[in-house]
């Protein structure tokens, strides 16, 4: 016999947990880098790092702390360079670095179930102008 929520706001709290509990993970993955670690990785100071965050030129996944915030290393090229998350994601999906995460990291049917970030560095899709065609969502 399973232990099911009696209630509503049971469902939500154990779906809230479950987030919790997700996110903790993802952020302790040995791919996530503390700003300190990955400033430096790119030759930073953590304050340059700030600006780039600001001007969405790199990826934060934020937590309820500003120390706790990761940064992703496969931002980080082989020539020690940060990969160019396009700004234009943000302006299209918002400011939520938990949102582009979550796009870059989901298979795509549009994308022959390629992620979005594997496509990405293929170049099988140009992203300069944000979403590919086929993901873009028309009014």
């Amino acid at each position: 016999m399973t232990d099911r929520p009696r209630t509503r706001s049971e469902t939500f709290a154990r779906a809230e947990e479950r987030g919790r509990h997700l996110t903790a993970t993802i952020l302790s993955g040995p791919d996530m880098l503390t700003g300190e670690i990955f400033a430096h990785r790119l030759g930073l100071t953590v304050s340059d790092l700030h600006d780039l965050e600001q001007a969405h030129a790199v990826l934060v996944l934020p937590e309820s702390s500003p120390r706790e915030a990761r940064y992703p290393a496969w931002q980080i090229d082989a020539t020690g360079q940060p990969f160019p998350v396009p700004p234009a994601l943000f302006d299209t999906l918002g400011d939520s670095g938990w949102t582009i995460y979550r796009f870059l990291m989901q298979s795509h049917p549009e994308l022959a179930g390629q992620t979005a970030l594997e496509a990405l560095r293929d170049g099988r899709v140009h992203w300069s102008s944000g979403l590919p065609t086929a993901l873009r969502k028309e009014p």
